[in-house]
């Protein structure tokens, strides 16, 4: 039996073939990539590079323009509501700098807008002016952002100041980011009359930078009640993790179901304030706006002067469920943390623990008054530094100091042996 052993010229002949195939794929897959290139996108779709954008220069123009497009787009709900968007935003790669405002006042209600990114920092906006990048007076309702990142190099700007006595309601944002600095990220506000502002929806999203007041802050004129229509939010699997300031600040309103996510305080702040990721200044509030849950997250505080948690509210409901706030509990500071703290001198909400793991101390200031039908239940928990409860429980009042059970405290089945 022979065997033919190929020679070298077999194999140049072979090595040619080889090339001259790959080079037959190449340009098929070019002309492949230009005829899908060269296909225009649906009418309904806009992108800033349409209106003159040039990522890395001042987009502004480009922006105000392709809004303006949006706006004179708008057609009637055939199902009886407010006029419809009929144009969707498409975001490529950035950054587009904007210099003034890109979302301004308008007459009339709209609804149906989604502007769409690549990417948490592929498409990112950068706000260089002072105030709100976006105004929302009463207008828009059911707008959703995905994929994008936000970054201010303004200490005086704001992301979203939102004004409200009846339209303004039902953002969403999944998988965006902030970052740089703030004086607040997103504002609700409204007059005397002021309604919804409600129903806001954050997934996967990451907050980061620093702020003035909050990241978001509701009820920016709390001399008027009517802003406890603030409500309904859900957070949901985010990265909360900010350098400074308040995460949620609610002078009014709130309604707010958290799940889940990562909570980080990285600084202190540069004034010596505390920088809290929940912070609710105002005792006295309408029925069913003073509700806090939070399920499964893990906090970590960075510096003795940060908090999960500061409460004025005396009614209502506030839940932690298997959280944790230990992870940097062996640091020196820890055990001098107040990390959770409740004013109870206008009355109580009902507050409970459930399976979670304690830093530092909680602080529960009591008058000398009936606190009303709140109290503090701690069921299966654990503490990272004061395992004897009068250590645990720092407990001022504006009279005489009270006892524990003065403030109706119960610890069911507590993994350091604490009792009621």
């Amino acid at each position: 039996m022979s065997v033919n052993v190929p020679t070298s010229e077999d194999h140049t002949v072979l090595a040619a073939a080889v090339a001259s195939l790959t080079n037959r794929m190449g340009k098929a897959e070019q002309a492949i990539g230009a005829a899908v290139g060269a296909r225009p996108l649906p009418s309904h779709v806009l992108r800033p590079e349409d209106f003159g954008a040039v990522a890395g220069t001042d987009c502004t123009a480009a922006f105000i323009r392709m809004m303006e497009t949006v706006d004179k787009g708008l057609q009637p709900d055939p199902g009886g509501g407010v006029p419809l968007a009929r144009h969707t935003i498409l975001l490529g790669p950035g950054p587009y700098i904007l210099s003034n405002p890109w979302m301004t006042e308008k007459t009339g209600r709209a609804q149906g807008l989604t502007i769409r990114g690549m990417g948490k920092r592929s498409s990112e906006i950068v706000w260089t002016g002072p105030g709100p990048l976006l105004t929302n007076r009463d207008r828009w309702m059911g707008v959703r952002w995905e994929h994008v990142s936000f970054r201010s190099t303004n200490p005086e700007a704001s992301f979203l100041y939102s004004y409200s006595t009846g339209a303004a309601q039902d953002w969403g944002f999944t998988n965006c980011e902030w970052r740089g600095s703030w004086k607040y990220g997103i504002g609700l506000d409204g007059p005397e009359a002021s309604n919804t502002n409600s129903e806001w929806r954050f997934e996967g999203c990451h907050v980061g930078g620093t702020y003035d007041v909050a990241w978001l802050w509701s009820g920016m004129s709390p001399q008027y009640r009517q802003q406890d229509q603030f409500l309904n939010f859900w957070i949901s699997d985010c990265k909360i993790e900010f350098d400074w300031g308040d995460a949620f600040r609610f002078d009014r309103g709130g309604f707010i179901v958290v799940t889940g996510g990562s909570w980080i305080i990285k600084r202190e702040r540069p004034d010596g304030g505390v920088s809290r990721y929940f912070n609710f200044p105002l005792a006295g509030h309408a029925d069913s706006v003073q509700h806090l849950t939070v399920r499964g997250a893990r906090f970590e505080l960075r510096n003795a002067i940060s908090q999960v948690i500061r409460s004025r509210w005396n009614g209502g409901h506030i839940t932690f469920s298997d959280c944790s706030d230990t992870a940097l509990g062996f640091k020196p500071y820890s055990k001098d943390l107040t990390a959770h703290e409740y004013d109870f001198t206008a009355g109580a909400p009902q507050v409970r623990y459930e399976q979670c793991d304690l830093v530092g101390r909680h602080r529960i200031w009591a008058g000398t008054g009936d606190i009303g039908r709140g109290g503090i239940v701690y069921d299966q928990c654990t503490h990272k530094n004061h395992r004897v409860v009068g250590a645990f429980l720092d407990t001022p009042g504006t009279g005489t100091k009270p006892q524990i059970g003065d403030l109706n405290i119960e610890h069911r089945a507590d993994g350091d042996g604490f009792t009621s």
